[in-house]
């Protein structure tokens, strides 16, 4: 037998009776505290939940509703949003031509296409109105370009309730503008 410096053995001892390695059940009782932890994890995060995309868009047309209504009262010109199906785009209202015009000067005004699986569905005034596709709504509107929502220079709004819905669930996004120029968003009822 080989001894070390120290006078000890350096051949490891065999207990008699204790195998080597894990027994299958301390495996399987590590492996469910693993899925356990991974799990809460996941779902704290909110990876999981299915409005993420309606969120994130509801979200955007939010902020960017924000933004025309602080140029309209910077810039002091009115601006329009018109929807589509699947998107919508913002226009501003020339006071020369006496007709409205797509914004493509700015980045950030730019038309927006949905994903696949969002529909807008939209009440103006407290009255629906039929949402079409902007293929559609060109042809029966003779190329008139008209939005179904006004930011004023003054800060108001047209008064609109937009619900942004997907394929999936009944549950809707609902973005709130009322006429003194506040938004609200509402969040499906099924997250509160």
């Amino acid at each position: 037998m080989l001894k070390s410096a120290t006078g000890l053995s350096t051949r490891a001892r065999r207990f008699a009776g204790k195998p080597d390695g894990f027994s299958l059940i301390e495996l399987l009782v590590v492996i469910v505290i693993l899925a356990i932890i991974i799990g809460m994890t996941v779902l704290s995060m909110g990876t999981l939940r299915v409005g993420d995309t309606a969120e994130k868009e509801a979200r955007r047309l939010t902020a960017l509703v924000e933004l025309v209504a602080e140029e309209a009262l910077i810039q002091g010109r009115d601006f329009g949003i018109e929807f589509f199906e699947d998107g919508y785009r913002f226009l501003s209202w020339d006071a020369d031509s006496g007709l409205w015009s797509v914004v493509s000067d700015e980045v950030a005004l730019r038309r927006r296409t949905l994903p696949g699986d969002l529909r807008v569905a939209l009440a103006v005034e407290g009255r629906e109105v039929v949402v079409e596709s902007e293929d559609r709504r060109r042809t029966s509107r003779e190329a008139e370009i008209v939005p179904q929502v006004a930011v004023f220079s003054s800060g108001e709004f047209t008064p609109f309730e937009l619900f942004i819905v997907t394929d999936l669930i009944a549950d809707a996004w609902v973005l709130r503008g009322r006429i003194q120029g506040d938004l609200e968003l509402l969040e499906p009822e099924g997250f509160r």
